[in-house]
């Protein structure tokens, strides 16, 4: 032991050094929300004004539920407008900002950026009173506490996370050297399953973000952060989270819907769902946007608990119908595709249970119906379906406004479109997804020209970007079973957004 301190102090470094990274019990990955800070939110309808993000919200939603021992809802979808959840998250938004005025004037008061240095300094001070002291004053204790993070410029936006832990590294204080060593572990609303690092940038002054690989997230940088100090617990709702038998059966319809250029007015103008049955009955959820407004060029997700649970072969088709009245002022929806996820216990979980494109739902035509089990059957020969088996590598796809559309080319210049493939959901590095696409009708195989695969992602500094290491493409249907495309590697960015891949059968 005395020859290892020896070394270390020849090193020019001091035991202290070596201390552990100070955590608290805080896991995101088992404490933190299972979808990702993607909301945009209708501020003021009448004039059409939108903010977007609820990252306050989250942060202190997220503190309520751990502070509570309350297990955080288990959705991995983001709550619509006029759920309780999405209520009790906007709720906690405006108290996170409002609480602390002071501190986001101070911060943000910075005329042409002459306070840049200073600012960014602040956050590596340790003398009494300093964001280090303050930070250590919460962490020391096991108490994780919101952070504020003043958006820098041409960087980020001003944003809060959580705060779960430090590491000194070989950083001694006073703005002294290793400077660069220190990080403060973080719960980030928009990655809540992973703890991620708040780490100083030395070159350009400003804090980024790294992931737990230490590499850093694109799209970040913030000049200063401060401890939130004015966060107060309440009681968050106690949502179920339903842990469904596996008797296989179907207990929860998920429905992503996508709204195009023309709104759901909400109110009194709302969307009802019927699951009909094969045995002749059904199901009906009235009003499953909760009379709230669904914006235009926007998402949003629903779900209903289906009582008695069925099996899948028993729903036969799902209709949607709207309760809009006729007439000059009554409301018109463009729902641009519906994407209907179905969950059972164990591992039944569809996400390609049902889907529909385009439908302009008006006054006059009101009601989509969605065969689930209801088609005639499959002609020998034809392919009803596609399987695509997609593998990510080392950089993942996104998900919320950054998804995969998918177009089938037929040799007669037809085409069939889906849009939005993923269902907004991310694909983590390193995993293989499949996506069944329903062709309807049923198509040759060898009328199948070719396949596109294209991204929707914004380009710039914080756009997404996505590693495709491989793509699969196989036919199935009466008597079809077999793969007639396939393409390996390909980086999908957002000035590089197109693959066809030629079919072959």
């Amino acid at each position: 032991m005395r020859t290892a301190i020896a070394l270390l102090l020849a090193a020019g470094l001091t035991v202290s050094a070596l201390a552990a990274p100070v955590m608290t019990p805080f896991n995101p990955a088992v404490h933190g929300f299972k979808f990702a800070n993607t909301f945009v939110n209708d501020f003021v309808p009448a004039l059409d004004v939108h903010t977007g993000g609820l990252c306050g919200g989250m942060t202190y939603a997220v503190l309520d539920y751990y502070n509570a021992h309350m297990p955080i809802p288990n959705q991995d979808w983001r709550p619509a407008n006029g759920t309780p959840l999405q209520h009790y998250l906007y709720d906690r938004q405006v108290e996170a900002i409002t609480s602390n005025l002071d501190k986001w004037g101070e911060v943000g008061f910075n005329p042409g950026g002459a306070r840049n240095s200073e600012f960014f300094h602040w956050g590596l001070e340790t003398k009494a009173g300093s964001r280090i002291a303050e930070l250590k004053s919460f962490i020391d204790r096991g108490v994780p506490v919101p952070l504020g993070l003043q958006g820098a410029s041409g960087k980020s936006e001003s944003h809060q996370v959580l705060a779960i832990g430090y590491d000194m590294g070989r950083y001694a204080g006073n703005l002294g050297p290793n400077q660069g060593d220190f990080r403060i572990f973080i719960c980030d609303p928009n990655n809540p399953t992973r703890t991620m690092r708040l780490a100083p940038d030395l070159g350009a002054q400003i804090w980024v973000e790294r992931d737990e690989s230490d590499n850093v997230v694109n799209g970040t940088g913030w000049q200063t952060y401060f401890v939130n100090q004015n966060y107060h617990a309440k009681t968050p709702p106690n949502l179920p989270n339903p842990n469904f038998p596996n008797d296989g059966k179907l207990y929860q319809l998920i429905a992503t819907f996508q709204t195009g250029g023309d709104d759901l007015r909400g109110g009194n103008d709302n969307v009802n769902l019927t699951v009909n049955l094969t045995n002749g009955t059904h199901q009906f959820f009235p009003n499953v946007n909760l009379g709230g407004r669904w914006i235009a060029n926007y998402q949003e997700t629903e779900a209903v608990l289906l009582n008695p649970a069925v099996p899948p072969s028993q729903i036969k088709n799902l209709v949607l119908a709207d309760t809009f009245g006729g007439g000059i002022g009554g409301d018109n929806w463009d729902m641009l595709y519906v994407q209907v996820r179905a969950r059972g216990g164990g591992t039944l979980d569809n996400r390609n249970f049902a889907r529909a494109g385009f439908k302009r739902f008006t006054g006059d035509d009101k009601a989509l119906t969605i065969a689930v089990n209801s088609g005639p059957p499959t002609p020998a020969g034809l392919a009803n379906r596609l399987q695509l088996n997609f593998w990510t590598t080392d950089d993942d796809l996104r998900g919320g406004n950054d998804n995969i559309n998918v177009v089938v080319n037929l040799t007669n210049g037809q085409h069939r479109t889906f849009n939005n493939v993923n269902a907004s959901q991310r694909w983590a590095d390193n995993t293989q997804t499949t996506v069944n696409l329903t062709l309807n009708p049923a198509v040759r195989p060898q009328d199948i020209a070719s396949v596109t695969i294209s991204d929707t992602f914004g380009g710039g500094m914080g756009g997404d970007n996505w590693n495709m290491g491989q793509v699969q493409i196989l036919a199935e249907g009466n008597g079809v079973d077999k793969q007639i495309g396939w393409n390996g590697y390909k980086r999908f960015t957002g000035s590089d957004k197109t693959l066809t891949i030629p079919t072959h059968y």
